[in-house]
């Protein structure tokens, strides 16, 4: 049987996460302990039928609940990405927002739809822009005068005419971490609404027609827990498009509030489901509906920790134990802040279990401290386990998004590896990193 704090932890879990009859934690029917004696730890395990699930839930949440405008969803892969998982994404039918040329050329490799990818983020290089438009990416998003300077110029030297947005600073607030706050007036995203500048960036582009403008971009924050701030990201956006166009005639064809869109954690669970966010934007479209000149543009959501975060987890040996003066009892584990810096950075909240003693009651509080030189380097503070010892396991939930792919050689220790499974078969997604490949990067 098992205690409250322990079921409550497996909502955090994968889809097809079930306990065999003699305790062990099992994932689209494989046990953790045989995953982590076959790949070795630390290991990050991804549940196929989870992400299907998730993107599944986009759509059909879209589908029943907003009928104002055509929609389109793109998988933010700063999130987590591989080629594997691209091509898995591509068969939901998601596109790809992407931030570096690292992130278009996994796409490639997965033979991913260049026309359905997004390209972000707030200083892309020239030789980013050129790989864009030689590859023929569907989106650019102008994040500054000096981007839209710099992609004007390469565009005119190529010939082209590349497909942008433009991306505004809507100063919309959240109540998120501050480092996960991307809207506000001083954020380091996108051209100011309240300045003007957005606009006067907006009728540059109209103006020397060397790119076509085709929509507007915001994107507030992340970890979001209520609908608020992409309606007034929808509404701030829609009003820039309406002043605009009564002065050029121009109108949107797409418009995105971005994404962001929260997931049960430790310390907040029952997060809304999606379908209030769906509720939400056609609501607020209604209400704008008589004001605007033409149809609603499309709308463009991109989610990313709501599609990856539960199917991940990251599965942890412990190496040593340790018992203090002052009654702390710390797991040493052979991770920690290398593969997932978020607790350190973000104080990110996360849970454990033991997946070796689903049967056995959480009856003692440890520290689950990394393996890394840094006294911050700590997973989780205060934790509720049976009784573990060295060579046991612990398995951490929701680790699918955002440990990954700000992972580092901190200390010089090779990265861990990561997998995909389903209940047919597993898929290496990532090989572990080895002592070889840090090596190569010296020249000798």
């Amino acid at each position: 049987m098992l205690s409250p704090q322990r079921a409550v932890n497996l909502q955090l879990l994968p889809d097809t996460t079930t306990i065999s009859a003699d305790g062990q934690l099992t994932i689209a029917g494989k046990s953790l302990r045989e995953l982590a004696h076959t790949y070795g730890t630390p290991l990050y395990i991804y549940d196929r039928s989870t992400i299907i699930n998730a993107c599944v839930a986009y759509q059909q949440a879209f589908t029943t609940q907003y009928s104002a405008s055509s929609v389109r969803f793109l998988y933010a892969s700063k999130a987590y990405i591989s080629p594997h998982l691209a091509r898995l994404l591509a068969e939901q039918d998601l596109g790809l927002d992407v931030v570096s040329g690292g992130e278009i050329l996994v796409a490639q490799q997965a033979a991913f739809p260049m026309k359905h990818i997004s390209f972000h983020g707030n200083n892309k290089s020239e030789a980013e822009l050129e790989l864009a438009l030689k590859l023929g990416i569907g989106r650019i998003i102008l994040d500054n005068w000096h981007e839209l300077e710099r992609l004007t110029r390469i565009a005119r030297q190529y010939q082209q005419r590349p497909q942008v947005l433009l991306r505004i600073a809507p100063d919309v607030a959240t109540d998120t971490h501050k480092y996960l706050q991307t809207g506000h007036a001083a954020a380091k995203f996108g051209f100011p609404l309240q300045s003007g500048e957005a606009k006067a960036a907006l009728l540059r582009i109209l103006q020397e027609d060397q790119l076509q403008l085709v929509g507007l971009h915001a994107h507030s924050g992340t970890l979001l827990r209520e609908t608020r701030p992409y309606e007034e990201c929808l509404e701030r956006l829609l009003a820039l498009a309406c002043a605009v166009q009564q002065e050029t005639g121009w109108w949107p064809e797409e418009i995105s509030p971005g994404g962001g869109w929260g997931i049960d954690t430790a310390e907040a669970q029952q997060m809304p489901d999606i379908a209030l966010l769906a509720q939400a934007l056609q609501r607020k479209v209604e209400q704008l509906q008589s004001q605007l000149p033409a149809a609603m543009p499309m709308l463009v959501l991109e989610p990313g920790r709501s599609i990856i975060a539960r199917a991940g987890v990251a599965l942890y040996r412990i190496g040593a134990t340790k018992a203090t003066p002052g009654g702390i009892h710390y797991l040493f584990v052979d991770g920690g802040m290398a593969d997932n810096i978020r607790p350190a950075l973000y104080d990110a909240q996360y849970t454990a279990i033991a997946p070796e003693y689903m049967d056995k009651d959480s009856d003692q509080t440890y520290c689950l401290s990394g393996r890394y030189c840094e006294s911050g380097d700590m997973l989780i503070e205060q934790v509720q386990l049976p009784a573990l010892h060295e060579g046991d396991l612990v398995c951490l939930p929701t680790s699918g998004a955002y440990c990954l792919p700000m992972a580092s050689n901190y200390n010089l220790v090779p990265r861990p590896a990561v997998i995909m499974i389903d209940e047919e078969q597993i898929c290496i997604m990532e090989r572990r990193e080895t002592y070889d490949d840090i090596l190569r990067r010296y020249p000798v």
